[in-house]
């Protein structure tokens, strides 16, 4: 039988994780932050499209790319990539995504997006959904 327990002890503030990542190159590091679940399901939703089949019937679908691109720009907190004289810098006015790609190799890119998932659990999720589908 479980032990009665307080509903306190499930009371916490939650601190979202931050971490550095460094790149040579630069002398300061990249900062991303953890995205919280309510912040992930505005991303999940504004990447969501709605169309109607042949049949009418309504169909909702993440598009996985989009989903991808504002996860890593809403994690990215240093540097500021929506800051003018950075997109000037790298010829990307408007363009906070473009910009991170051109200031960063291929490697490097992956390696941002690899740590933004895995501090984020997006990693995680992915992983158990494709154990899921191999069964």
């Amino acid at each position: 039988m479980a032990e009665q327990v307080s509903i306190k002890d499930f009371l916490r503030k939650r601190q979202m994780a931050e971490k550095e990542v460094k790149f040579k190159g630069f002398s300061v590091p990249f900062v991303i932050r953890e995205i919280s679940n309510g912040e992930n399901e505005k991303l999940q939703k504004s990447a969501t499209k709605t169309t109607k089949n042949r049949a009418g019937q309504v169909m909702q679908n993440l598009d996985q790319d989009k989903y991808a691109k504002d996860l890593l720009l809403t994690s990215v907190v240093q540097p500021d990539l929506n800051t003018q004289e950075l997109q000037e810098f790298y010829g990307t006015l408007a363009d906070p995504y473009g910009t991170l790609k051109k200031m960063l190799s291929i490697g490097e890119f992956t390696a941002l997006v690899q740590e933004v998932n895995k501090l984020s659990g997006v990693e995680e999720a992915l992983d158990d959904k494709v154990e899921d589908a191999k069964k």
